[in-house]
């Protein structure tokens, strides 16, 4: 096994990946299913390519692409966008690696701020980015407009009309 390190250019080679990281997320989410079925790694790459730096570190086993990590950084803020094993392969520290590789680049980035993001339905990654010093900053909620969990204005009407 042996780990290269690509940039955008060649990020191509990760589409197997992403996509099924996407499909884990969608399997996984309770709430957003709609997000990840209509995104697609084009989508991702249009979003990532407007960042000031990427890279992606690619673990390969006899020539396939197994696992990757990809980081990027806008101004001095830097992320780990994401990050995916193939899933007969976890387990193994093959994630713990490429997330030292990713950080240690960010780091050289002179980033004031790494962070990361976990999807709903994934919080069993939590603790694996715990270890490296990651920590809950904000809790993000989201409402979509086809989540119809408490109409508006059924509870109590307080006198305020709508025109």
């Amino acid at each position: 096994m042996k780990i290269i390190a690509v940039n955008r250019d060649e990020i191509g080679i990760i589409k197997n990946l992403w996509e099924s990281l996407n499909a884990y997320h969608l399997a996984k989410s309770t709430r957003f299913k709609n997000h990840f079925s209509e995104f697609t790694f084009e989508k991702r790459m249009d979003a990532l390519n407007r960042r000031d730096r990427l890279i992606v570190y690619v673990a390969e086993d006899k020539n396939e692409s197994i696992g990757y990590c990809m980081a990027s950084v806008d101004g001095l803020a830097g992320e780990i966008d994401s990050l995916f094993i193939k899933m007969e392969l976890r387990n193994q520290g093959l994630g713990e690696e490429l997330m030292i590789l990713a950080l240690r680049w960010l780091e050289k980035q002179n980033c004031k701020t790494i962070r990361v993001s976990i999807a709903e339905g994934n919080e069993s990654a939590l603790d694996f980015y715990r270890r490296f010093g990651f920590t809950e900053r904000f809790v993000v909620m989201q409402r979509t407009h086809n989540q119809k969990t408490h109409p508006i204005g059924t509870k109590r009407s307080w006198g305020i009309s709508d025109s």
